[in-house]
């Protein structure tokens, strides 16, 4: 598993693009709850993103729906693109609150089985986690 993380609108997508221009790759858009976990080609790599949509959107538990989506991934070539909420400010709604931490701890087990994990900050991409180094 490999994860992007970066702020809103810092090139995540651009850089994932252009990583993947010659592998084959299945790209899933969370943002459609429907697709989001739905019919996967089973090689190449599965690129999802927008997984915070489905999050605030999905009427599981937190505990069930964590579990759904490192289920849904296990044995999985994947590379999930995330959006970092922990620089922002903290929303004064409280269901807003609430999604970014369940972002938070969904974040934290996706990075503990990652193989790679990397920063992107402005279009510029830091390695922060690579299997079998230290970085």
């Amino acid at each position: 598993m490999h994860i992007i993380i970066g702020g809103a609108h810092n090139g995540k997508r651009t850089y994932v693009q252009q990583q993947l221009a010659n592998t084959a790759h299945q790209w899933v858009n969370c943002s459609n709850t429907e697709n989001c976990f739905g019919d996967w080609h089973p090689t190449g790599i599965v690129v999802i993103e927008k997984i915070e949509q489905w999050l605030a959107q999905t009427d599981l538990p937190e505990a069930q729906a964590i579990d759904h989506i490192l289920s849904a991934v296990e044995g999985r070539n994947t590379l999930f693109i995330l959006t970092d909420f922990g620089r922002g400010i903290v929303p004064m709604d409280a269901k807003q609150r609430a999604l970014r931490d369940t972002c938070g701890r969904l974040y934290q087990q996706l990075f503990a089985r990652a193989d790679e994990v990397t920063r992107i900050w402005y279009g510029i991409p830091q390695t922060i986690k690579k299997r079998g180094e230290r970085i």
